[in-house]
């Protein structure tokens, strides 16, 4: 299996995963790392990134996965890195409980991407406890991370850090209300790869400070392949492969 498997998720949509997923996967190949991208929301917009992304910029094979019960661990060997944008209301919908334990099986850290508003908090708050208590997650434990979406200021809120504290769940970062993400999502890119663009630029900063988050939290085994400074590798190209053999 791949060394590192990040699971994007939250019950709620329009939170932000597919931009969390693509632009990690995009930042881990920019570090030499072969990264598998799976798209495991029926509303593909993974898949649709990806078939805009260039070929000249760094792989990034791409899986559509909307059943992720059909997920072949085996085949993750390829990758150094394996991130899953997950499907809305996982957790919440008897429907997807099979999905959601099949994910839970292959995750290394879990990602919540996170709004500031109110109702979104409470989302949030609500699927992590029900994470917390899922049996495939007592079994076996994974590190947990919030990072907040589209932030207009730089607080975090009050009732968020009162249950992230009671909780021992840290929120690692913060990003921006910016269109430079929309600028990414359409162009089929991350906004790590814009180093010419300044408000992308701004955002280099929280992206790294996810990712060494990641490698902290990752296995000892893990953490010695991958990079010390995954953000700063050189360039190389390649096509990004869509494929949805594994769906």
């Amino acid at each position: 299996m791949a060394d590192l498997h990040i699971l994007v998720a939250n019950s709620k949509g329009g939170c932000g995963k597919t931009t969390v997923a693509t632009n990690l996967a995009t930042a881990y190949a920019n570090a030499g790392l072969r990264v598998g991208l799976y798209d495991c929301d029926p509303q593909a917009s993974a898949r649709h990134w990806a078939e805009t992304r260039s070929e000249d910029l760094c792989p990034v094979d791409l899986y559509f996965c909307p059943a992720p019960q059909k997920i072949e661990p085996a085949k993750t060997q390829d990758y150094d890195v394996c991130v899953y944008d997950s499907a809305p209301g996982l957790a919440t919908k008897p429907t997807s409980q099979s999905d959601f334990e099949a994910l839970l099986k292959l995750s290394g850290v879990i990602v919540v991407p996170m709004l500031s508003s109110a109702w979104d908090i409470q989302a949030g708050e609500h699927f992590i406890a029900q994470l917390m208590t899922q049996r495939v997650w007592r079994a076996r434990p994974r590190p947990i991370a919030v990072v907040s979406n589209r932030v207009n200021g730089n607080v975090t809120s009050q009732q968020l850090q009162h249950f992230l504290s009671c909780s021992n769940v840290p929120a690692v970062a913060e990003f921006r209300e910016s269109p430079i993400y929309a600028d990414a999502g359409d162009s089929g890119q991350g906004v790590m790869e814009m180093k010419q663009n300044r408000a992308a630029r701004k955002e280099f900063k929280a992206w790294r400070l996810l990712m060494s988050w990641i490698t902290e939290n990752a296995n000892s085994h893990i953490r010695t392949r991958l990079p010390a400074a995954p953000l700063a590798a050189p360039r190389v190209t390649g096509i990004v492969r869509n494929s949805e053999k594994q769906g």
